[in-house]
């Protein structure tokens, strides 16, 4: 792959890593629009595009790269966060029926041992307004699991009274505070899944490319372009990654992206059949 080192690079991230295309090909970048499906389509197309006239194909970069759709991404992180708000629901009813079968509570009572505190203690974001909502887990969560040792003291003292007092207060307040913010942190991450359309032109096809984030349109750091290094390079990403180099802003790095290997010459054959006849369906008069 020769880059042309007059024009910029399109930095953007995808999954947390960052990449790059030559600013000589992006012609325009957008919020995806609506899609419509083509058949028999490669996996990683996610359908056709109307951008002021002109149809193109959409594709998921994330797909093409191996990785699961931001859709997917989302839905499986939704369904965490609900699995890990049940958690503390049966928790918080499992220290209860401790208290009434007069037995040993055994679930942890460390707030960070738990399958949420494990997650919560390790989880990593750029997105500081998710930063500021996931903050405001630490009171609430410390809190439940404190109640613990409260409840125990209170079973040894054979005050039981006491002890389910504490826990409904838990589930009154506490709990309820969680489950708020479990709400939150899931509708700002849908609210923030905005992915950008950015149209490329190449010598032999133009296309569109879903991305998460772009982050800036710049030139790298000089002499530091360079080949995939060896145990970077794997099967999809080895086929589009053609150089990879540094940003002169904080010497991360980016793999820059080869645009003519991202569409595959034989896929696009036929889908360009394919978008051609759903073309010609959509200007038939009904």
């Amino acid at each position: 792959m020769n880059l042309d080192h007059n024009y910029p690079l399109v930095t953007f991230l995808i999954k947390e890593s960052q990449y790059a295309i030559s600013a000589k090909y992006v012609t325009n970048m957008v919020t995806v629009p609506s899609t419509r499906p083509v058949p028999h389509a490669p996996t990683y197309v996610r359908g056709i595009i109307n951008l002021r006239g002109k149809v193109l194909p959409l594709i998921d970069l994330r797909l093409r790269l191996g990785f699961p759709s931001m859709t997917s991404e989302l839905d499986e992180f939704t369904s965490m966060l609900a699995q890990r708000e049940q958690d503390h629901r049966n928790w918080l009813n499992e220290l209860d029926a401790s208290i009434k079968e007069e037995r040993e509570f055994t679930l942890t009572t460390d707030p960070h041992m738990c399958a949420f505190g494990k997650w919560y203690d390790n989880y990593k974001t750029e997105d500081l307004s998710a930063r500021a909502i996931l903050r405001k887990f630490n009171r609430p969560h410390r809190r439940i699991h404190a109640i613990a040792h409260k409840v125990e003291e209170f079973q040894a003292a054979g005050d039981y009274e006491s002890a389910a007092e504490v826990v409904k207060n838990a589930k009154e307040k506490d709990l309820q505070a969680m489950i708020k913010i479990f709400s939150t942190i899931s509708q700002h991450m849908r609210d923030e899944a905005r992915e950008i359309a950015m149209i490329v032109e190449t010598p032999t096809f133009d296309y569109a490319l879903a991305i998460d984030l772009v982050k800036a349109v710049e030139f790298l750091a000089p002499g530091t372009t360079e080949k995939l290094p060896a145990g970077l390079d794997n099967g999809i990403t080895n086929n589009l990654v053609g150089l990879i180099g540094r940003r002169m802003t904080d010497n991360s790095s980016v793999q820059i992206l080869n645009s003519s290997r991202i569409c595959d010459p034989e896929d696009m054959k036929g889908l360009i059949r394919n978008t051609q006849s759903v073309e010609q369906a959509e200007l038939q008069p009904s």
